[in-house]
C-alpha cells in the first residue's frame, strides 16, 4: 500500500504527492517517527511541524509533531 507523508508547518502545507510503497502501516508510522525526528533537528524553526500520514484510501493513519 502506498502512504503519503504531508507536513504541516503553521498555516503552510507541504503534500507529499508521490508517497512512498510500504507493507504495512506499522513501518509508515516508523517512518513518520524518523521524519518528524529530522524535522526537529532544524530547531525552533521546525518546532510546529506536523507530519500526517495518509494511506493511499484517504484513511488517517497516524500524526505526530516534530518537537
Amino acid at each position: 500500500m502506498r502512504y503519503f507523508f504531508h507536513i504541516f508547518d503553521g498555516p503552510k502545507a507541504f503534500p507529499d504527492e508521490d508517497g512512498n510503497r510500504l507493507s504495512s502501516p506499522e513501518l509508515a508510522i516508523r517512518q513518520a517517527k524518523v521524519l518528524a525526528a529530522e524535522l526537529s533537528k532544524a530547531g525552533e524553526f521546525c518546532r510546529s511541524n506536523l507530519v500526517f500520514v495518509l494511506d493511499e484510501k484517504g484513511n488517517n493513519i497516524f500524526r505526530c509533531w516534530a518537537v
